[in-house]
């Protein structure tokens, strides 16, 4: 197929309040007069003459500059018999905003995130003392009796991401029920743990091409106290001298000392004369950076290069 000339034809543009802009090019394209006798008509052949570009690709006026807005390339319309024509063909070029996503594979596209924040219940274990929240002490009577059975109210945030794998994402389905090592989302290491990993099977037509992916969903939630246990340093037994023994206390009305049927502040094994137990933090879950796996959300309108 041979391309004798072209023509652009006027040009269009349709706006309305609530939606992006919508610019149309024409074109006559001129077929020479071997054209359809012996070959088909090749419309990439068309298209490339007309130098539209790829996907995405600006409009002449229509590029950002000079306060205008950014319109790329959606749809591209090839006709034949322009104007009842054998050797005549019109294409049309639609352009409007685009996001990034449209232009990319399923797999290539960027995370979506969504923070959701819950209301939870923990253990009491402990409370603040004076100002600030550096001293943790254990909840206890004045005598330093232990408080048993109390809950209190914390929030946690529920955090989904949300993107396409292909292949199955193993080392994402393996991160469950681990916590966080490293500084992420401005969380420290321990308050953000991976709930959940879930992943559906997708098929899908882009770019003249099939693929086949994995929507995948990653959950992670943040509690602010972390996820490692709080325990007082209290029990029924303490070290003396290499030794376990049981604590007691004295019974002045039987004059003998017994068995003590609470617990009794300790101190790195030993009875803590304080009385004011320590807090101990038990780490249960296994920890993995998380960055290098999940990547960050988008900050300041610029998506993350790597991750997710």
């Amino acid at each position: 197929m041979g391309i004798e000339s072209s023509e652009e034809l006027a040009r269009s543009i349709e706006g309305e309040l609530g939606s992006p802009l919508v610019a149309k090019r024409r074109w006559a394209v001129t077929l020479d007069s071997n054209t359809l006798q012996n070959n088909p008509l090749d419309e990439t052949e068309i298209i490339t003459h007309l130098g539209l570009g790829e996907w995405g690709s600006s409009h002449p006026t229509f590029n950002g500059t000079g306060g205008k807005a950014y319109l790329g390339l959606v749809k591209v319309a090839v006709t034949e018999r322009f104007n009842d024509s054998p050797y005549h063909v019109e294409v049309v070029a639609e352009y409007t905003f685009e996001t990034g996503d449209v232009l990319l594979a399923p797999t290539e596209r960027r995370a979506d995130w969504v923070f959701e924040s819950q209301s939870g219940q923990v253990p009491a274990l402990f409370y603040y003392h004076g100002s600030g929240n550096d001293d943790k002490f254990a909840l206890t009577n004045s005598a330093g009796d232990y408080y048993e059975g109390l809950l209190t109210e914390e929030s946690i945030v529920k955090i989904t991401i949300t993107k396409n794998f292909w292949p199955f994402p193993s080392a994402l389905f393996l991160l469950q029920n681990y916590v966080n090592s490293d500084t992420y989302l401005d969380c420290q290491p321990g308050q953000l743990k991976c709930v959940g990993v879930n992943a559906n099977y997708a098929r899908e037509f882009f770019a003249n091409a099939e693929y086949q992916y994995w929507v995948t969903q990653i959950v992670l939630q943040f509690r602010q106290s972390g996820w490692a246990l709080q325990l007082p340093d209290v029990g029924w037994n303490y070290i003396a001298s290499g030794v376990k023994r049981r604590a007691m206390v004295f019974d002045f009305e039987n004059n003998e000392w017994v068995a003590s049927t609470n617990v009794i502040a300790l101190q790195n094994g030993a009875i803590n004369l304080t009385g004011v137990p320590a807090i101990l933090s038990r780490r249960v879950n296994p920890e993995a950076e998380f960055e290098p796996l999940l990547g960050r959300p988008p900050t300041e309108g610029l998506w993350p290069i790597g991750g997710l």
